[in-house]
């Protein structure tokens, strides 16, 4: 029995006529079908009906800005700030001054490359990320390279089952190496990066700064627990619950120092480096969702692991599958999975009902093939077919066994298709 849904609004209670009478929702002429079946949570999550709670009197009644002090609405906004930065900051087992808050994930890891690369007094040259790394490392590392031909960029390749060649990147990390960019659980294939620790000693050694994506890793999985250190970590509150817009980069205190530049300038929040009226109403509840993270991180594991299971076994019983990843080397809760001769992009267009992706929901509509599997040494074919599903609280096992059946379904119904255009 799912004993999270008390805490959430469920897609059915929208569509159909509910207890608090919300009316069904359509723009462009779009409406969500009947019976629609969420298996995209690795892309973002609904909110938690006890932080909509914690952020109500922040947008209704204590909205002013907390960078002015002089009158009490400031002040109070200014305290919350500070109570939401000291929150995270015991979370994370780092200082208060340590905890910079942003807009998204995506704008955490720009602020740390585009910040390091851009201070006037950085001496090293080369930025090192993994292959696999989500496409704000990977664009922005080889826009910052075209950019400026001062700026190298080194990929470190993965073997078949999403890990770093540590021999490689021994080579790779150097004295010339200002940042290693290594995400600890992947977004699209769920594989833990096991060479995490190795990569922060070899880091370590050269004096190189270790950036940590755990937008997947904290929502899902023990590993920041488990004590692997970082220089920089970027968490993101729309992958657990919390309202989009908020995120933070966690920028730990080291000697020398690490000094990033400002991307946005003008107000001076956010220690100078990141200026703008802070959204407490957002950052409020992305607090509040990071505490029902940590203290519900156990139940909440073994719940994925749970839908998981039944999914899996339901579409075992179905048609042949082909799972990425060693079930022992990923977290539970994201799979990436292909049918044989099946198409991803025409399997979710047609299916309708079931909501899933391809890859990341960066490029879902990008008819490309997916780096990450790609960069596993993944057929091209293969990958083409590949798509990503994703489990989240609010999940029955009816639901994610119901999906199975109809994703099985309509891989057949394209197999005949194709079959009889030949």
């Amino acid at each position: 029995m799912n004993k999270f849904i008390e805490n959430f609004v469920l897609p059915s209670e929208w569509m159909n006529s509910s207890p608090q009478k919300i009316e069904p929702i359509s723009f462009g002429g779009i409406k969500l079908p009947q019976n629609t079946i969420y298996l995209d949570f690795a892309s973002s999550t609904p909110l938690d009906k006890r932080i909509l709670e914690k952020m109500t009197p922040w947008m209704l009644g204590y909205f002013a800005n907390s960078a002015n002090r002089l009158h009490p609405m400031g002040e109070l906004t200014e305290h919350a700030l500070g109570w939401a930065r000291t929150t995270l900051a015991k979370i994370f087992s780092v200082s208060f001054e340590e905890v910079i808050f942003t807009g998204s994930a995506t704008e955490s890891n720009n602020l740390f490359l585009r910040g390091l690369v851009e201070n006037p007094h950085r001496k090293r040259n080369k930025i090192v990320y993994c292959a696999t790394e989500h496409s704000s490392i990977i664009v922005t590392a080889n826009t910052l390279s075209a950019l400026s031909e001062n700026i190298q960029i080194a990929e470190l390749p993965v073997d078949e089952y999403g890990q770093i060649n540590i021999q490689i990147a021994e080579r790779v990390i150097d004295e010339n190496t200002l940042c290693v960019c290594v995400m600890d659980v992947n977004n699209e294939t769920g594989i833990r990066q096991l060479q995490l620790e190795k990569i922060r000693k070899i880091s370590l050694e050269c004096g190189a700064l270790l950036h940590v994506d755990a937008s997947q890793g904290f929502a899902r999985s023990h590993l920041i627990a488990e004590g692997i250190d970082f220089d920089s970590l970027t968490i993101s509150s729309a992958k657990i619950y919390g309202p989009k817009g908020a995120a933070a980069l966690i920028l730990k205190k080291r000697r020398p120092k690490i000094k990033l530049q400002a991307q946005l300038t003008g107000g001076g929040h956010e220690f100078d480096l990141r200026s703008s009226t802070p959204n407490i109403a957002a950052i409020m509840g992305f607090t509040y969702a990071c505490l029902f993270q940590q203290q519900e991180a156990s139940e909440r594991i073994k719940y994925y692991e749970f839908l998981e299971n039944a999914f899996c076994d339901e579409l075992n019983k179905h048609i042949q599958v082909k799972f990425y990843g060693v079930k022992k080397q990923k977290i539970a809760g994201i799979l990436t999975i292909s049918f044989q001769n099946v198409n991803a992009m025409k399997l979710l267009e047609e299916t309708r009902t079931v909501c899933a992706s391809v890859g990341s929901a960066c490029k879902t509509l990008q008819a490309t093939a997916s780096h990450v599997l790609v960069a596993m040494g993944i057929e091209l074919e293969n990958t083409l077919a590949s798509f990503r599903v994703s489990f989240g609280l609010t999940n029955s096992e009816q639901e994610v066994r119901e999906a199975a059946k109809i994703l099985a379904q309509t891989a057949h119904h394209l197999r005949e298709k194709s079959a009889t255009l030949l």
